[in-house]
């Protein structure tokens, strides 16, 4: 091989790594918001068990979860008494769009509390 041109392999691979880094910039910040939320969800379980309250809770998971930018409504909150618990749901789409694909990734964050 002449000095100063690339080859074949290396072409690939640069190519691959470009591919790799263009759908880690897309699907990482939603699996990012998901993890970032596990612990407001629990804290709203125990918030609303404890002092505040669901709807002071619900009030505070809706705020922290507009930070970490994500849009939920009112109805993508639930709180449900299942036995001796509390159980606080999460469910969401999050879009990736992709040249002529749309990928639509599911969350569901589910966080219990032992009620008094």
């Amino acid at each position: 091989m002449a000095p100063g041109r690339i080859g074949l392999g290396a072409l690939l691979f640069l190519l691959l790594v470009a591919i790799g880094i263009y759908l880690a910039v897309k699907f990482v910040p939603p699996y990012w918001t998901y993890l970032s939320l596990q612990d407001p969800v629990k804290e709203a379980a125990m918030a609303a068990v404890g002092r505040g309250g669901e709807d002071k809770a619900r009030a505070d998971l809706l705020r922290q979860a507009r930070e970490a930018g994500l849009d939920l409504a009112d109805e993508d909150i639930q709180f449900t008494r299942e036995g001796p618990h509390l159980v606080v749901r999460i469910n969401w789409v999050a879009p990736v769009e992709l040249p002529r694909v749309r990928y639509d990734l599911h969350f569901r964050i589910e966080q219990r509390a032992l009620l008094p």
